[in-house]
C-alpha cells in the first residue's frame, strides 16, 4: 500500500515538472519580457524541490523501514504458520480416529441383542442401538426422538424421569412394557447410568424373559408341591395324635410307645414347618405389589416378644426395648413376619438366661431398627450364606436348635419388596446383631 502511494507521488511529481517545462517554455518564447517567465519557472522548480522533501523522501524512507521490518519478521510469521499447519494436520487426524471409533462403537453396540439408547436430561433419546429401535418401532424413525412420542408406558417414564433426577445409577428388575397376560411377554433388568460430565445417560434393557420364565417355574413348583405335600402331613400329623390319645389309656404306655410318638410328632412338626417356610417364601417371591401403611412397632413389638417368648418356658429370657422411630412405612403383614423370624431366631439361639435389645431411629431419610442378642453368635467365614435356603450355621453350634433353614431367606425377600437394606454383625461369641433399614415415607412421597 504504501509503495503505490510512493509511485504516485513520483508520477504527480513527473507530470507537474512536464507540464511546468512546456508551458514556461511557450510563455518565454511568445512574450517581450521572458525574464519574469524565467522567475516563475525557477520558483516552481524550487516548490517542486520542496514538495518532493516533504512528501516523496519521507514515503520512500517508510517503505523502507516496513521491508526492513517484513523482511526480519518472516521468519516468525513462517513458523507460526507451521505451527498452524502442524495443528490443522493433526486435528484432522485426531478427527478421523474418533470417526472411526464412533463407527466401531456403534457397530458393537448394534451387534447387541439388548436394547441400548442414549438420552438427555430432558428425556430425548438422541442415540438408539439396532435392538432398541427394533423393540419401540423405530427403523423409519430420526433421531433425537423425545421419549413420550415413541412409548406411553408410565411406568417407564417414572423410571427413567427418577433415574436422571438422582444422577446415580438406577436399576428395576423383571421390568415388562406390556401389561397384558401373555405367556410370550419380555421382560427386562433396567439400568440408567449417567454418562460422566455431559449430561447424558445410558439406558440399558438386559432381556431376562426365560430367567422370568424359569423361577415362574420354580415357585410355581415349590408352591404346588409344598401345598400337596402339606395336607397329607396335616392328616398324618392328625391321626398320630389320636392315637397316641387311645393308646395312653393303656397302661405300659409310656414305657413301649412314649418315645417312638415324640419322634413321629417332633419330626411332623418339622415337615410341616418346613413346607409353610416354603410356601411363605414362594408367596413373597411371587408378591408383586405390597401394601404399605404407617404402623406403630411399639405395639407389634409388646405383643409378639411376649408370645413368642411362651415357646421358650425353660429360657430366661429379658427384652430391652428402646425406640427413637416408632412409625414404620411398611406392610403390616410382611413386617411381622420379619420381626417373628429375627426374634425367634435370637429366642432360639440364646442357651438359657439372655438379653435382647431392639432399638430403632431415623436418620439420612431412612428408618432403622437394630434387633442384638447376645446368643451363640455367627461365626464370621458363615455369615455371607446366612440368606441362603436351607442354609444353617455349624450344628455343633446349635445342636440344640431345630428349624428350616428359610427364616433369613423370607426377612431377605420381604426386605427386598420394600426397597430396604439388611446388615448383620457377628459379636463373636458374644451374639449377633441384624440391622434393618426402609426408606422413610417423606421419601417415598417425594417420589
Amino acid at each position: 500500500m504504501n509503495e503505490i502511494r510512493y509511485k504516485r507521488i513520483l508520477l504527480v511529481q513527473g507530470i507537474f515538472l512536464t507540464i511546468l517545462a512546456i508551458l514556461s517554455y511557450f510563455l518565454a518564447k511568445n512574450s517581450a519580457s521572458p525574464t519574469k517567465y524565467l522567475f516563475v519557472w525557477f520558483s516552481s522548480i524550487i516548490l517542486n524541490i520542496i514538495y518532493i522533501k516533504r512528501y516523496a523522501l519521507p514515503t520512500k524512507s517508510l517503505l523502507e523501514k516496513i521491508k526492513t521490518s517484513t523482511s526480519q519478521e518472516d521468519p516468525s510469521w513462517s513458523f507460526i504458520e507451521d505451527s498452524i499447519n502442524q495443528k490443522d494436520d493433526a486435528f484432522n487426524k485426531q478427527k478421523a480416529e474418533f470417526e472411526q471409533e464412533n463407527i466401531k462403537y456403534n457397530l458393537l453396540l448394534d451387534s447387541l441383542q439388548d436394547p441400548v439408547c442414549i438420552l438427555n436430561k430432558d428425556l430425548v433419546v438422541i442415540y438408539a442401538n439396532q435392538a432398541f429401535r427394533i423393540q419401540f418401532d423405530l427403523i423409519d424413525k430420526t433421531l433425537p426422538i423425545a421419549l413420550i412420542e415413541f412409548t406411553r408406558n408410565l411406568e417407564f417414564q417414572e423410571f427413567l424421569e427418577n433415574a436422571v433426577k438422582v444422577e446415580l445409577t438406577s436399576k428395576k428388575s423383571y421390568f415388562c412394557f406390556s401389561q397384558l397376560h401373555d405367556s410370550q411377554k419380555s421382560y427386562f433388568d433396567l439400568k440408567v447410568f449417567p454418562v460422566d460430565n455431559v449430561n447424558n445417560y445410558l439406558c440399558l434393557l438386559h432381556d431376562v424373559s426365560e430367567r422370568k420364565l424359569a423361577d415362574q417355574m420354580r415357585e410355581d413348583f415349590v408352591s404346588n408341591f409344598s401345598h400337596e405335600v402339606r395336607t397329607p402331613l396335616t392328616i398324618l400329623s392328625g391321626q398320630m395324635q389320636n392315637l397316641k390319645t387311645a393308646l395312653s389309656l393303656e397302661a405300659d404306655f409310656t414305657e413301649r410307645y412314649s418315645a417312638y410318638f415324640e419322634k413321629i410328632e417332633n419330626n411332623s412338626r418339622r415337615l410341616i414347618n418346613l413346607f409353610n417356610d416354603l410356601l411363605r417364601l414362594s408367596t413373597v417371591e411371587s408378591t408383586k405389589d405390597i401394601v404399605k401403611e404407617e404402623i406403630d412397632i411399639e405395639e407389634m413389638l409388646e405383643f409378639l416378644t411376649q408370645d413368642l417368648l411362651i415357646n421358650y418356658p425353660d429360657k430366661k429370657i429379658h427384652f430391652e426395648i428402646s425406640l427413637k422411630q416408632k412409625k414404620f412405612y411398611v406392610d403390616y403383614n410382611l413386617f411381622e413376619q420379619i420381626l417373628i423370624n429375627l426374634i425367634d431366631n435370637a429366642l432360639k439361639y440364646i442357651k438359657q438366661t439372655g438379653l435382647i435389645s431392639i432399638t430403632s431411629y431415623h436418620q439420612d431419610n431412612w428408618d432403622h431398627l437394630v434387633i442384638t442378642d447376645n446368643g451363640v453368635g455367627i461365626p464370621e467365614d458363615q455369615i455371607h450364606r446366612i440368606f441362603e435356603r436351607f442354609f444353617r450355621i455349624d450344628p455343633s453350634r446349635s445342636s440344640e436348635t431345630q428349624g428350616t433353614g428359610l427364616g433369613l431367606s423370607i426377612v431377605k425377600h420381604i426386605i427386598q419388596k420394600h426397597d430396604g437394606k439388611i446388615k448383620v454383625q457377628s459379636l463373636g461369641e458374644s451374639g449377633s446383631s441384624f440391622s434393618l433399614s426402609f426408606p422413610s415415607q417423606e421419601v417415598l412421597s417425594s417420589n
